[in-house]
């Protein structure tokens, strides 16, 4: 009778989780919008081998790229989109899916990067890399230096390194994950605020927090951690600090005092290599501060690039 009871629950339990993550995938996601308050519809680039990937494009002005995470997409950078297009125009592609037609390789990203730049008739750009984002930013700049005017990195990393993530937390992200989506909403708040606590996931402990987790419940999974684990595959043989000192742009590097993913020595380790950068580190912010410490982020890229656009017409 328990073991009928037991199967019973389990049967129970997976079909409402079956549910959510159907509920999940037919979401829509929130729009994104630009600083007047517009929503910005996403036009659709071909990359080579024949996948079409949607871009965010909006704003007049120095171009800058906002290249996503490992399984993020171009609303993680929300906020920065609408702060960022009232003086630069802003394109936010989402990463390649697969690589059907094309050599998996790391190197396919920078390329894709300038594909989109191409269809946009766009000459040079600043890439902005977050975590995953930021090594395909790196290599934009390193291969494509007439094509980059600047390069700005948070929470990012040079080469792949996991060893002080530990096991424990590893066996703890695809709980985290999925408890901040599927579960009753008041119940994954709390859970949120718990993951947060010991920097588990995405979360970090700032009263910021509530804005991550507001972005988890109102995103649609739309990267499977399998994309995740192939693009991650490809990286797996690069060390980009051997690239580091030829770029010589001016760079800054954002790093969160709380990112238990991309440590603080690994942000100041990249700095360091760049001949031309600023680094700066943002009290208590976690993997996504930039949501949730967005105010602070947008002020330091906006100051930032105001710099170096006054020194490059100065120059001029």
């Amino acid at each position: 009778m328990r073991r009928l009871l037991a199967l019973g629950a389990g049967a129970a339990v997976g079909a409402y989780l079956v549910d959510r993550w159907r509920r999940n995938q037919a979401r829509p996601p929130r729009p994104l919008r630009e600083h007047r308050g517009g929503t910005l519809e996403p036009v659709f680039v071909e990359l080579a081998g024949g996948e079409c990937v949607p871009v965010i494009d909006g704003g007049e002005g120095p171009v800058v790229v906002l290249i996503p995470g490992l399984t993020g997409d171009s609303g993680v950078f929300r906020y920065q989109i609408a702060a960022l297009s009232e003086n630069y125009r802003v394109i936010a592609p989402n990463l390649r899916v697969d690589f059907n037609g094309v050599e998996q390789r790391f190197d396919q990203f920078a390329h894709d990067v300038t594909t989109v730049l191409d269809a946009l008739g766009v000459s040079a750009a600043c890439p902005l890399g977050l975590s995953f984002g930021g090594p395909i930013a790196m290599r934009f700049a390193a291969l494509y230096p007439n094509r980059t005017w600047g390069l700005v990195l948070t929470n990012t990393l040079a080469r792949l390194d996991l060893s002080h993530v530990g096991l424990n937390r590893t066996l703890l992200i695809p709980v985290a994950r999925w408890t901040s989506r599927f579960l009753p909403e008041p119940l994954m708040r709390r859970l949120a605020d718990f993951w947060g606590r010991y920097g588990i996931w995405v979360f970090d402990p700032s009263p910021g927090n509530e804005r991550i987790i507001d972005y988890e419940l109102t995103t649609p999974v739309r990267v499977p951690m399998s994309v995740g684990s192939a693009r991650m595959d490809t990286f797996k043989s690069c060390d980009l600090r051997s690239d580091l000192p030829r770029i010589r742009q001016p760079a800054l590097v954002i790093c969160g005092t709380s990112d238990t993913y991309t440590p603080a020595e690994w942000q100041r380790e990249i700095a360091d290599l760049l001949p031309n950068s600023t680094y700066v580190e943002i009290e208590y912010g976690g993997h996504l501060l930039l949501i949730s410490h967005a105010e602070e982020f947008n002020e330091v890229v906006q100051g930032w690039l105001a710099g170096v656009q006054s020194v490059a017409a100065e120059t001029a």
